[in-house]
């Protein structure tokens, strides 16, 4: 995947053309590099677009302890830039575009549109599309946020160092920030709405044994102030009814993820909590429409399965493919 590629398909869709490809895949995280790697070994013209660089939520993680191969763990940013690299050897296209619209037409006729206006025309799409970060849904979210309030610890946490900060969640991504950020920071409150915490017993252990982690639990942040960015905030405990206040810099919100909002202009099957079906070959309700990753309504979510996800669309967007004899 060359430089000068994506130049000419940004420069030719700024004129308004259209490019074909057997297959695009909407974002490029752990599932839609396997996704493009596995299509491009089948002799598949693939394009892959991503609003980011590649790597995806895999990027953010602080460190991975449970992919196979890495029995020492890995840097969450060391391993998405492997599988980058990885997919660079192949003859894949990448744009960094907003997706802003899919349209299925038929079995064999997709359309692809971004917010740049560029139309991209194509034989199938897989959507892995990823997951966002879920708000707490506070008024105070919006008016702090970039300006401490952050969804991303281990590309914001080093901006407090020697500071106070606390961290909302307590499942595994709240504790791997933590975990991070007590290298950073001189206190981090560990705020949970629960009496417990529901990592892994090895990170569990690690958090609660940390001397600069303080966990709060049963609470709930409820406001915020502060002139410019974030001073003080108030932290409501729902057991006893009482609040209080406590000076941090930031804080990082870790209580969930969720399917972006925008799954895009498609009609697709999705179940109560608003993720893609699929059948187990990756096919969504709508054909020539394949769902791959953290997205698809599924039990484990995981990079190991996404990346499964991932190859197993796109092999089976190649058959239905060929089967058409559409090739």
């Amino acid at each position: 995947m060359q430089r000068e590629t994506q130049l000419q398909i940004e420069k030719s869709s700024s004129l308004g053309h259209t490019h074909d490809y057997d297959i695009i895949v909407v974002g490029a995280g752990p599932s839609g590099m396997s996704a493009a790697i596995c299509a491009a070994r089948a002799q598949l013209k693939v394009l892959v677009l991503d609003k980011a660089i590649p790597g995806g939520e895999a990027s953010t993680a602080y460190r991975v302890d449970n992919y196979l191969g890495f029995p020492g763990g890995v840097m969450g940013l060391d391993l998405a830039r492997q599988m980058e690299e990885h997919m660079r050897t192949f003859n894949i296209d990448f744009v960094c575009a907003t997706v802003d619209d899919v349209r299925s037409m038929g079995p064999l006729d997709q359309k692809v549109s971004t917010d740049m206006g560029r139309t991209f025309l194509t034989k199938a799409v897989i959507l892995s599309v990823g997951l966002e970060p879920k708000p707490l849904g506070r008024e105070f979210e919006k008016r702090f946020f970039g300006r401490g309030v952050s969804y991303y610890a281990q590309g914001d946490g080093r901006s407090y160092q020697g500071q106070h900060v606390a961290v909302i969640g307590g499942g595994n991504c709240a504790c791997y920030a933590a975990e991070y950020l007590a290298e950073h920071v001189d206190r981090l409150y560990l705020i949970h709405r629960s009496g417990h915490i529901k990592a892994v017993k090895s990170l569990h252990d690690k958090v609660l044994s940390n001397p600069k982690i303080q966990p709060i639990w049963n609470s709930e942040v409820e406001d915020a102030f502060g002139v410019d960015k974030i001073e003080k905030i108030k932290v409501y405990n729902t057991v006893t009814g009482q609040s209080i206040w406590l000076d941090v810099k930031c804080i990082f919100v870790y209580v969930g993820r969720m399917p972006p909002k925008e799954i895009l202009n498609l009609n697709l099957q999705l179940d109560e909590d608003g993720y893609i079906i699929t059948d187990e070959y990756m096919r969504t309700s709508l054909p020539g429409i394949y769902a791959a990753g953290d997205a698809r309504s599924k039990q484990i979510r995981q990079i190991a399965t996404a990346v499964a996800d991932g190859m197993i669309a796109a092999v089976n967007a190649g058959r239905d493919i060929s089967s058409t004899g559409a090739r």
